[in-house]
Order: structure tokens, then sequence, then C-alpha cells
């Protein structure tokens, strides 16, 4: 749900019980309406459950677009905390802009990419592509070059798109603030955004996953635990969202206690899917058809390179992010590491710096 300011009522009790029971009525009847009446019924959340195939034909579009649409969405809403009325929005305007084509190029104006960045071909409209991690027409540099911007130069557009209750709104915005069209300009189209923007809406609306436990019930960790060091208890700083039973895993393709079918089923326990055939701890991060990203994932699979923060020299290792900080650090959680080949089946977590992090692999599940 979007943010409220919670209220706080005080009541100072007057000796007469009617009185006190009309106020409590008037004031119960205040709180439902407001609740009722409300302006904001945004969601927040990490994923859709749709599947490609499933967004493919309530969109009419391709599955291979309807690939792209998923991912741009997952991004905004986990990564940038998007409502969906927000992210809707966002996503009428790459519609607009590339129909969700990564690889689309405009040689005249120099633009390229989901939301057509300037300075791909010239920099006659300025050049925004300076800012991605490489020059390469790939989804996640281009959705990592919107994160870059969105946290920089662009941070208003994404403070609105946190808040935002409406799905038109969001399109105008995003349009004019983010793609600088102005809402003026025929390029703008605004009947096509105000279609798509509530499409787009109307399509995800109730699929949406959100991060965690739905009910809050985070767990906080409170032991004192350096950075890289391995401990059974969960450091303090960090959480993770749901607690850790192991009930249901299943050995079906990876044997009990190994770091891969550890991984395996607690991603299960959020509704994010792996291969069953993954390979080694290493290999998570080269499986065809995943998104793999340096960019800490909460919910994700940290693919250890042989070597990598102690992993095995020709296995590598895998880990589940549990946590990833404001300030870039993360926690993990895996097995396999207190008494390794022992199929002991030990969960352990471990903690990593922000410049630690940005060294690893995030293997994002489906």
């Amino acid at each position: 749900m979007g943010n409220k300011t919670a209220k706080r009522f005080g009541f100072f009790f007057a000796s007469l019980i009617p009185t006190f029971l009309v106020i409590l009525l008037i004031l119960l009847s205040v709180i439902g309406v407001v609740s009722a009446g409300g302006s904001s019924n945004s969601t927040t959340g990490k994923r859709t459950r749709l599947t490609a195939q499933e967004v493919a034909q309530k969109a009419n579009i391709s599955v291979e677009r309807a690939e792209d649409v998923i991912k741009i969405l997952n991004w905004q809403l986990s990564k940038e905390k998007f409502t969906l009325e927000g992210a809707s929005g966002s996503l009428a305007n790459a519609e607009r802009e590339s129909d969700f084509d990564p690889k689309l190029t405009n040689p005249s104006g120099g633009v390229a990419g989901y939301f057509q960045w300037s300075g791909w071909d010239n920099t006659i409209n300025g050049d925004r592509w300076r800012n991605a991690s490489s020059r390469t027409l790939d989804s996640t540099v281009e959705l990592e070059l919107m994160s870059y911007e969105l946290n920089h130069g662009y941070k208003k557009v994404k403070d609105y798109m946190q808040k935002a209750t409406d799905p038109f709104e969001s399109a105008k915005y995003w349009s004019e603030h983010y793609e600088g069209v102005s809402l003026s300009d025929g390029q703008t189209k605004l009947g096509k955004l105000e279609k798509d923007s509530k499409k787009w809406y109307e399509v995800f609306k109730g699929t949406i996953e959100s991060d965690g436990s739905s009910g809050g019930n985070a767990i906080a960790g409170s032991a004192d635990v350096p950075f890289g060091q391995v401990s059974t208890d969960l450091p303090s700083g960090y959480s993770i969202d749901k607690e850790i039973t192991k009930e249901g895993y299943i050995t079906q393709s990876y044997p009990y206690g190994q770091c891969t079918w550890y991984v395996f089923n607690r991603a299960k326990e959020f509704g994010i899917h792996f291969d069953p055939y993954m390979g080694n701890g290493r290999d998570w991060a080269h499986k065809s058809g995943y998104e793999v990203t340096n960019t800490p994932t909460k919910h994700s699979a940290l693919s250890f390179q042989g070597g990598q923060a102690g992993s095995h020299s020709f296995y590598g290792h895998v880990a589940f992010v549990e946590d990833v900080r404001d300030d870039g650090s993360i926690l993990i959680s895996e097995c396999n590491v207190i008494k390794p080949m022992q199929e002991t089946g030990i969960t352990d977590y471990r903690v990593f710096t922000a410049e630690q992090a940005k060294n690893f692999m995030y293997v994002i599940g489906k």
C-alpha cells in the first residue's frame, strides 16, 4: 500500500459516559469515511505473479515483449518502490517510445532503448547514455541506467512515482519530467498514454505479490556480526521476511544440505523459481534465460564464482539474498558452509559491505 501518515487520536474522558459514546461514534464514522474514500488505493510490491504468456494474452503483444514489460514492472516495483499506478504510467511511456524493445534506435534523434535515451548515435538531444554502465542495447543495462537517473538527476520523478495513485496522471508526469516531452507537444500522444496507462494497470491489478511476508512479520537480527563472518545468529541491523524452517524443502534435483538445495527451496518460499538444474553454485550466474546483475537485489541468488568470498575454488557457491540495506550492504543466508559436505543442512548468515556486494553476481529468479 502507499505510505500514509498514521493519525493518533487522544481523548480526554469526561465523567459522562453518554457524551463519550457520542464522540466515539462520530470518530468511528469519520475514520470509516476516510478509509473508504481516501485518495490512495495504491499497491507496492516485489513482482507480478503473471507469466509472460499471460501478459501477452491480456495485452495482445508478443511473449518476447511481454517479458520486457514484466522486467520493467518488477524492477520499478522492487528496486524503486513505485506504486502499481506509477509503474503503469511509466509502462505507457515505454510503449509509446519503443514498444518495449530494448534494441530500438532512432538514428536521426540519436536515441535508443526502452525509454529512448539520448546520446546513442549523436548528441543532438543530449547524452543521457553517458551514465550507462556500458554502451549496450541490453535490458539490464538500460534499467540500471533508469535507476541511476531516478536516484540522481531525476529523483523528483522517483518520489512522484512512489506516491502515485492514478495511472494516467503518472503517465503524464513521466512523459513531461522524465522523457522531457511537453504535454502540449503532439509527440506526447495523450490519448494513447491514457489508454495504455489504464490498460497496464488493469492487466496487473491484483497480481502483485508484496515483498516478504504479507503480514509485515519481518524478523530483525540482534547479533553483533562483523562483515564477512559466518554466523548462525541473525546479524543486527538486518532482517529476513520469513522464518527459515526448511519445511517442505524437496531434494528431487539438488542433494539435501547443499547450497543449491537451500537456495532453490528458500526462493520458492517467496514464489520465486529457479530451474531444478542450475548447476553448481558458480554456474547459476551463467544459466541461460536468467537475468544477472551486479546490483545487489533482495531475494535473488548470489552466485559466488570459484574462490570468491571463501567459496570452493571449482564449484563456487550460491546463497540467498535476504536483505539489502539503503547503504548497499547485504545479508545472505546459505547452507553447506558450516561443516561442508556433511549434509547437515545447517543455515548460516553473512553480511557484506556495499563495496564487497557490488563485486558479486545476482541471479534474478522467475
